[in-house]
C-alpha cells in the first residue's frame, strides 16, 4: 500500500460515490460535464458558510412534514423541551432561497406561555495556542408574524475535543421578539466581544436556536422562517495580493493590534487610497468634493462637521503649523485675511502690518509703553490735512452702499504713516481709526488753545 493511496485493485477500481446514512451525497463520483459536483450540498454548505446543512439543502426523510426525533433534519437535533408539540418546524418550499427551502417554525393559538423547543448543531472550528480564529454565528430570519408572545433566540458555546465540557465564553443574541423582527430579513447575531475568540482548546462551536412562548400574553398562530445558518470565521492577518505587478509590490496587510486597525500596503510603504466616501459610522462622512478638496458632512441632525486636530499642517510644509495644546493656539507664519471682520465683543482685535498680519490686540495700559510724549509738529500739520470723503464700497457684503470715511493713500500723503496699514507689498491697505482718532484730538485741542487765546484778547 502506498503512503497516500491503495494499490489494492478493489478499491482503485471503485465508482461509486460517498453518501451519507440517508443516502444524501457528501462525496460524488461524477465527473461528466460541467454540472458535475465534487462535494455533495450539505459538505458544500459547511466549506462555504462553515456550516453542514445550514440553508436545509438535505431534507429529512418526510421532506415537508413536521421534524421529530424520527424525522430528523440531517446534521441538526430537533429537541422539543416542554411545548409538548405546540411548537414545531418542518422544511417548506422557498423560490427566493439558493437552496429552493426555508426552515418554518410554527407556534399553535392557545398556547400555554414559557413553552419552548429548539434546534442544535455541533460545527467544528479551528483553534490555536494564541486564539488566531474569531468566529460570529448568525440566523438569518424572515417573515415573522407581528407578536410579542413569540420569541426566538441565537446562542453559541464553545466545546473541547469531547463535544461535553464548555470552554470560553457563550456568544447570545439575547431573547427577540417576533414583532421586533418585522416581517422582513434580520439577523440574528451576538455582540461583538473577546468572546468570538475560539479558545485554544476549542474544538466545536455548539448553535443553538430556541424559540418560545413569552411569559405572560395571549399566544397566536405564529410563525417565522429561517433561510439559513452560517458561522462566519475571522483570521488574525488578512493580505491582499499586489493587482497590476506583484513582483515589484509586497502584499497589503491588514490585521487589528491592541484595538486598532492597521492597514499596511505594500509592507507598510505605500498609500490607502479610498474611492468614495469614508464614513464613521453613522453621523459624519468625508468624500472628495473636487480633485483638491475634501468635505466632511453630518449626516445626522446637526448643522456641521467638525474636525478636531492638535496641529496642521497646510499644504505640503513640514515647518509651517497651526497648533493648539489644549491652552492656545500657535499660528507658526504670517495669516493673510482678505477680509477680516470682529463682533462687537472682539472688537479690540486687529491686523497690522507691523507684525506681518498676524492677530495683535490693542492695548492702551503704561505698562505696554515707552517714550511717551506730546504730539509734535509734523504730526499735528498732517492732522490739518486729513480729509473725510463719501465713496461706495466694492465688497459684496456691502452692497455697493455709499459710506463715509478716510481713503489709506491719501492719509498716507498727508504724512500720516502711523495711521496706515500696509499690505505684504508694502501697498496701503487699511487705516488705523485709533491713530486717526488720537490725530484729530491733537488737531481740537490745538484749535481750542487757539480760540481760548483769542478770547482772552
Amino acid at each position: 500500500m502506498g503512503k497516500y493511496g491503495t494499490n489494492v485493485t478493489g478499491l482503485g477500481a471503485y465508482e461509486g460515490g460517498l453518501n451519507n446514512d440517508k443516502g444524501a451525497p457528501l462525496v460524488a463520483n461524477n465527473t461528466d460535464g460541467e454540472t458535475s459536483l465534487l462535494f455533495g450540498p450539505a459538505a458544500l454548505r459547511e466549506i462555504q458558510t462553515g456550516v453542514a446543512n445550514g440553508s436545509w439543502e438535505v431534507t429529512p426523510d418526510q421532506a415537508t412534514a413536521t421534524v421529530t426525533e424520527e424525522n430528523p433534519i440531517p446534521y441538526w437535533t430537533f429537541t422539543d423541551i416542554n411545548s409538548i408539540g405546540a411548537i414545531t418546524c418542518a422544511i417548506v418550499a422557498d423560490a427566493s432561497s439558493g437552496s429552493s427551502n426555508t426552515l418554518r417554525w410554527s407556534i399553535t393559538a392557545g398556547s400555554g406561555n414559557s413553552l419552548s423547543a429548539k434546534l442544535t448543531r455541533f460545527v467544528p472550528v479551528a483553534a490555536t495556542r494564541n486564539r488566531a480564529f474569531a468566529y460570529s454565528p448568525e440566523v438569518n430570519t424572515n417573515a415573522a408574524t407581528n407578536t410579542a408572545v413569540a420569541t426566538i433566540r441565537m446562542q453559541a458555546q464553545f466545546y473541547k475535543p469531547d463535544q461535553t465540557t464548555t470552554t470560553g465564553t457563550a456568544i447570545d443574541s439575547g431573547t427577540i421578539t417576533f414583532a421586533t423582527l418585522g416581517t422582513g430579513s434580520n439577523w440574528l447575531t451576538g455582540s461583538y466581544t473577546t468572546a468570538n475568540a475560539a479558545p485554544a482548546d476549542a474544538a466545536y462551536c455548539l448553535i443553538t436556536i430556541t424559540v418560545a412562548t413569552a411569559a405572560a400574553g395571549t399566544v397566536i398562530a405564529s410563525t417565522v422562517d429561517i433561510p439559513e445558518v452560517r458561522l462566519i470565521r475571522g483570521d488574525q492577518t488578512n493580505l491582499f495580493a499586489e493587482y497590476s505587478t506583484p513582483g515589484t509590490y509586497a502584499p497589503t496587510l491588514v490585521r487589528q493590534v491592541g484595538g486598532e486597525l492597521q492597514i499596511s500596503p505594500n509592507a507598510g510603504t505605500g498609500a490607502v487610497k479610498i474611492g468614495g466616501a469614508l464614513n464613521f459610522d453613522t453621523r459624519l462622512s468625508m468624500s472628495p468634493l473636487t480633485t483638491s478638496t475634501m468635505e466632511m458632512i453630518r449626516t445626522d441632525t446637526g448643522a456641521r462637521a467638525s474636525l478636531a486636530i492638535d496641529r496642521l499642517f497646510p499644504g505640503n510644509q513640514t515647518t509651517r503649523f497651526i497648533d493648539d495644546n489644549g491652552t492656545q493656539t500657535t499660528i507658526s507664519a504670517g495669516l493673510v485675511l482678505g477680509n477680516f471682520q470682529t463682533t462687537a465683543s472682539a472688537a479690540n482685535v486687529r491686523t497690522t502690518a507691523a507684525t506681518n498680519g498676524l492677530f495683535q490686540i490693542q492695548t492702551s495700559s503704561r505698562r505696554w509703553k515707552e517714550n511717551i510724549v506730546d504730539v509734535d509738529a509734523a504730526t499735528l500739520a498732517a492732522a490739518k490735512r486729513l480729509k473725510a470723503r463719501h465713496f461706495n464700497s466694492k465688497h459684496e457684503a456691502d452692497n455697493n452702499k455709499l459710506l463715509l470715511g478716510m481713503i489709506a493713500e491719501e492719509v498716507e500723503e498727508t504724512g500720516l504713516d502711523c495711521a496706515v496699514e500696509y499690505d505684504t507689498d508694502g501697498l496701503p491697505l487699511a487705516i488705523d481709526w485709533n491713530a486717526i482718532t488720537a490725530a484729530l484730538l491733537a488737531r481740537l485741542e490745538d484749535a481750542e488753545r487757539r480760540i481760548a487765546e483769542l478770547e482772552s484778547r
